[in-house]
């Protein structure tokens, strides 16, 4: 990677640690998905994770699996270009990689020991393995998958927002997408360790630790083009 791209990269994690209660306030004002159905179909579904106790729980709960797919709809997966599998498909497919889930059950992005290398890699091979669409392009839908299962672990990633917040073009997201993912999960564990995402864990949308950080991506864009020059120029 060029050294001027790794210099854009960095300062983009810069501004959202330095703006993080800023950018996290601004969304929670203004959130970017206002359709009724994406915040009650995501709340009942981490709702009955953190009854349920644990992953591994939920990998085999009914219940909990009908309420995320029906959660990925409302998140518009399926919607674009690719078509959501049948829940039983993606049910058998979450069972087969339940020893890989199961092991990152206690992972945080804001654990100062973790092996950030080690453990993104493990998360990317889970990512490419748990089918939920029929398209090769598996980045944005199982991140939003596996971030219920993993709220503390797996930031749900999209097109709209976090593509853009990292500067990356359409092509760069679409066909290197691994290379795309460990960029972004070693910036969102810096990002968890400086600004400590977990006081904002609340009400609204604020639901776990790597939901704060993709409300605070959000955020930057909610404030606009205007804020993040005058940020940039201050920094």
């Amino acid at each position: 990677m060029r050294p001027r791209r790794i210099a854009e990269l960095k300062e983009a994690e810069d501004l959202l640690i330095r703006g993080f209660p800023v950018f996290v306030t601004a969304f929670s004002r203004k959130p970017a998905f206002d359709k009724p159905a994406q915040l009650a179909t995501h709340l009942k579904t981490i709702a009955i994770r953190r009854d349920l106790g644990s992953a591994q729980a939920a990998l085999h709960d009914s219940k909990f699996l009908a309420s995320l797919y029906e959660t990925l709809r409302a998140w518009g997966i399926g919607s674009r270009g690719s078509r959501l599998l049948d829940i039983r498909e993606f049910a058998a497919s979450l069972e087969k990689n339940q020893a890989e889930i199961a092991a990152l059950e206690n992972a945080s992005l804001d654990d100062d020991t973790m092996d950030i290398a080690d453990v993104s890699n493990r998360v990317w091979r889970l990512i490419k393995s748990v089918r939920v669409v029929d398209n090769k392009a598996t980045l944005v839908p199982s991140t939003k998958a596996l971030h219920h299962f993993l709220p503390d672990l797996v930031v749900p990633m999209d097109r709209a927002y976090t593509r853009p917040f990292f500067g990356w073009h359409g092509p760069e997201f679409q066909n290197h997408q691994a290379q795309c993912f460990d960029h972004a999960f070693g910036a969102f564990h810096r990002v968890a360790r400086a600004a400590n995402p977990k006081q904002y864990v609340g009400t609204g949308w604020n639901t776990s630790l790597s939901k704060v950080i993709d409300n605070a991506v959000v955020g930057v864009f909610v404030l606009g083009k205007a804020f993040l020059d005058s940020q940039r120029s201050a920094g």
